[in-house]
């Protein structure tokens, strides 16, 4: 009898466990319907190439191109990925950066896109898989034999122009690169001229002036590595001038001369804190006229 309780207790208890987990999956389906997640849905795409696809794969679009042969299974290339994410952030837009894995095709869905995704990496992934490896990799350069990493840099034009085997150094990477890339506009230097006249023949009130404010915030300046260089030229003439002084200032490049202001402020405040050094009280409103103010590019020079 003691049996046949048991027995029947047990049966009524797991009726009601088998109740109660009924009621709470039903209850979930009804909340969210849609709530199984879908495996592998941020992973970045990893497409798969052959002899065929790398061949076209290799050929630049009108850019630099960078190659770079990596594997889930080599340590080195493991170690210098964050260095590739970093150049392919600094560069993007500039080149076509991409990688090629070397890793077994079981793992384009698995080991390769998981470590790309860990890496932030943001350059289209490949993973070439061909009947032989040996011959592809000749193909590319015969001075590869094989070692991972390799990283490969080509011109515009599909020409080798720099290659390594081992992990790269970003500086030197970076400067090979460089030269690929066309010079920027913003490296050309910016001309400043101030024309100024004379009033009432106070020249010797105006020299004053630049010679011991105008030359000394320049000189600084100069020191500083603010600006390119700089010259006073008097203007003679038998006749009456428009002007009498031209206060040239050179900046290295467009960036140099954008940020003049906010560079010479302190500057002004440092070695005149009290104002600028007067010869007799006179402003400089009494004895000068600003004319006019150019500023220019220079089409070619010589000379240092």
């Amino acid at each position: 009898m003691k049996k046949a309780v048991s027995n029947g207790t047990k049966a009524c208890f797991s009726a009601l466990v088998f109740v109660l987990i009924f009621s709470f999956v039903s209850f979930a389906q009804k909340k969210t319907p849609n709530s199984k997640p879908t495996p592998n849905a941020a992973l970045p795409k990893v497409t798969q190439i052959d002899e065929v696809g790398i061949k076209t794969t290799l050929k630049p679009n009108g850019k630099p191109l960078l190659v770079n042969f990596w594997a889930t299974w080599c340590d080195p290339c493991r170690e210098e990925f964050p260095d590739l994410v970093k150049l392919d952030t600094e560069y993007r837009g500039k080149i076509d950066f991409i990688t090629i894995s070397l890793d077994d095709l079981a793992e384009i869905k698995r080991d390769v896109p998981n470590f790309l995704a860990e890496m932030k990496a943001g350059m289209p992934a490949y993973l070439l898989k061909v009947a032989d490896e040996s011959a592809v990799i000749s193909s590319i350069t015969k001075d590869w034999s094989g070692g991972l990493p390799f990283t490969i840099l080509y011109n515009e034009k599909g020409e080798i122009a720099y290659f390594r085997q081992g992990k790269v150094k970003l500086d030197v990477l970076g400067a090979e690169i460089n030269k690929l890339l066309p010079s920027k506009k913003s490296d050309e230097m910016v001309v400043l001229m101030d024309f100024v006249k004379i009033k009432d023949g106070k020249r010797d009130e105006a020299l004053f002036f630049y010679e011991n404010n105008w030359k000394v915030y320049r000189e600084t300046a100069l020191k500083k590595g603010f600006i390119h260089s700089y010259e006073l030229i008097e203007a003679k003439s038998e006749t009456n001038p428009t002007f009498d002084i031209i206060l040239v200032t050179r900046y290295k490049n467009e960036e140099q001369h954008k940020n003049s202001e906010k560079n010479f402020a302190p500057i002004l405040k440092e070695i005149r804190p009290n104002g600028a050094l007067l010869k007799n009280d006179l402003k400089p409103e009494d004895f000068r006229q600003n004319v006019f103010l150019s500023i220019g590019k220079p089409i070619f020079t010589a000379g240092n």
